[in-house]
């Protein structure tokens, strides 16, 4: 029963991230997020805010357990929870009325490099997961 959680998890994830990543591309262009796409932005980011916690905790009770996992997939489960929740904190800091007009910047930069991070670990946790089970 919990190997179907850890895998509706992990997909769950990987399509969060995967709408994420498509949604923040026009700013690559040095353009911003505005319209549909913000709108599919946010709605993806509350469903990472809900599903990230949750898909670490289940993650880290395999660690626990200390079942047979690659370094790939492990490296690429830590970093998927340490940028994802990087990328989380910058703008729930931005929400908060303490930074300023410069800091909320610096934070938003700091969010897409950390999103960016997270697109890159979710792809580096894939490979180690189809890398496992390939072996298996």
């Amino acid at each position: 029963m919990k190997r179907w959680i850890e895998r509706l998890l992990l997909i769950a994830v990987v399509v969060i991230v995967a709408v994420l990543t498509v949604t923040a591309v026009p700013v690559l262009g040095g353009g911003h997020l505005g319209g549909t796409w913000l709108l599919a932005h946010m709605a993806a980011s509350g469903a990472l805010v809900f599903v990230l916690p949750v898909f670490a905790i289940v993650g880290l009770w395999r660690e626990i357990q200390d079942q047979a996992t690659s370094p790939l997939q492990r490296w690429g489960f830590w970093a998927v929870v340490l940028s994802g929740l990087l990328t989380i904190a910058t703008v729930f800091v931005c929400m908060l009325p303490l930074p300023s007009t410069s800091a909320m910047e610096t934070l938003i930069v700091s969010h897409g490099y950390a999103g960016w991070a997270l697109a890159v670990a979710t792809i580096g946790l894939l490979i180690g997961c189809w890398r496992r089970r390939s072996k298996a």
